[in-house]
């Protein structure tokens, strides 16, 4: 099992979420680069699903154009209606894609991690980017460039045949997300994106904080510290100002809304064996 060593939860008072035209702290923090060592290296190794299911001969056609770099945590790496430049494939990061709401909330519809890409329909179409899309577990992740990868699709039709389960996935995602965040109690779905977000960076201790929770899923922060309190005194997660993590995954998943089961079914994760592959 591939780890990134330990993450930390900060569960810490800051600015509540605007709900009816109410006035919060800024959504929009100021963007940060993506320092990684040895950042022209040929990538050769992975462990995103997307990229380590590629075919040798495909994955060569795109390796000249990919670049590891690391995602720093709440980063944004895109605003509604910008182009895409990059397609991310998350290797130990966690990434939330957010609709906004006319009274400024933000709600989640899709996270991403090692079993999927940012912005891989982009391979198809030069269509702006509809949401917005941000860092939500800090890691490791492998970016190529748009207009290279859309170019070699071009040039060889038979490449697109490889992404387009994951891009069925990534839409199914979104249709079982949209039908959670309208009937599910915040307490289920609390529970079901711990799950997820666990399950996409694999860290034991998950770094996030009590506003970053209560934005993903578009409610006042004090709903979070009091299904959090609950669930910890429990026992079925633990958190402290150092973090959070979940003691009873059986506990957890039972409280956790049917489209964890849903999503897991058809996101190769299990299939997975948690291990870098190495491409030649």
């Amino acid at each position: 099992m591939l780890r990134t060593g330990t993450s930390e939860v900060v569960f810490e008072r800051s600015g509540f979420i605007p709900q009816n035209g109410e006035t919060g702290t800024s959504l929009r923090p100021t963007v940060i680069g993506h320092p990684f060592d040895e950042p022209d290296r040929r990538v050769s190794v992975t462990s995103n699903i997307v990229l380590s299911s590629l075919p040798d001969r495909v994955f060569a056609r795109l390796a000249p154009w990919m670049k590891k770099v690391s995602l720093c945590r709440e980063e944004f790496l895109f605003q509604p209606d910008d182009e895409a430049e990059f397609i991310y494939f998350p290797e130990s990061a966690a990434v939330s894609e957010f609709r906004i709401l006319e009274d400024g909330r933000m709600v989640e519809v899709a996270i991403i991690g090692r079993d999927g890409a940012i912005g891989l329909s982009k391979l198809f179409c030069s269509s702006p980017i509809p949401n917005c899309v941000q860092v939500s577990q800090a890691g490791i992740a492998v970016r190529v460039n748009t207009a290279e990868a859309r170019r070699a699709v071009r040039q060889d039709p038979e490449m697109a045949f490889h992404f387009y389960p994951f891009i069925d996935a990534y839409i199914r995602q979104i249709s079982q997300k949209t039908v959670c965040n309208l009937y599910h109690s915040v307490r289920a779905r609390f529970c079901t994106w711990l799950l997820m977000v666990q399950d996409r960076c694999e860290n034991d201790v998950l770094l996030l904080t009590h506003e970053q929770i209560a934005r993903t899923l578009g409610v006042y922060r004090p709903r979070i510290t009091c299904i959090a309190r609950d669930l910890k005194n429990k026992n079925i997660i633990d958190y402290s100002r150092g973090g959070i993590s979940i003691c009873d995954r059986a506990a957890i998943e039972a409280q956790a809304c049917d489209c964890y089961q849903e999503i897991r079914d058809y996101t190769d994760l299990d299939g997975f064996n948690g291990n870098a592959v190495t491409l030649h």
